[in-house]
């Protein structure tokens, strides 16, 4: 299939912002109490949304499945993605709350290993010291094993369309 040319200047422009992004170590954890990772994690998630959706229009989905926590919506890092930046972009989302019941707890993270949260049976928890874990209601998004994976993947199968 064929990329337009707003396309194509949309998926450059991602890559590039990503990169910027990226390079600033925003997310690294000198900076936790940056007031901009917030911001920084939003539009990371914007453009990553728009790489996974580009990938699997012009390509093939990016489906890998390494520590997501599946549901019937959810079931790959798409989706995971899809779902993040729906909770980020979107207060009223249902997206924030925990499965099952009225308990939100989304734009939670946390730097290094352990357990965040406890209610019940359910546990927001990263399982890495060295991959910092984003957490929006019953869904988690590791930056390294997740975000940066996707990112790679999306780049390997976009920029060669590109001419």
């Amino acid at each position: 299939m064929c990329i337009d040319e707003f396309s194509r200047s949309e998926i450059e422009e991602a890559i590039k912002r990503i990169d910027e992004l990226m390079r600033t170590e925003i997310f690294t954890t000198k900076n936790i109490h940056n007031p901009f990772v917030r911001s920084a994690f939003i539009e990371v998630l914007i453009c990553l949304r728009d790489l996974m959706y580009k990938a699997e229009k012009y390509s093939s989905r990016i489906s890998f499945d390494d520590e997501i926590v599946k549901t019937k919506e959810i079931q790959d890092i798409s989706s995971v993605i899809k779902y993040v930046r729906d909770a980020l972009c979107h207060l009223d989302s249902e997206n924030h709350y925990i499965e099952p019941g009225n308990i939100k707890a989304s734009y939670n993270i946390m730097y290094g290993k352990g357990v965040l949260l406890r209610i019940g049976d359910f546990k927001q928890e990263s399982e890495h010291d060295d991959d910092p874990c984003f957490f929006f209601g019953s869904q988690k998004i590791y930056l390294k094993t997740h975000i940066l994976r996707a990112y790679e993947e999306a780049k390997t199968k976009l920029l060669p369309l590109l001419g």
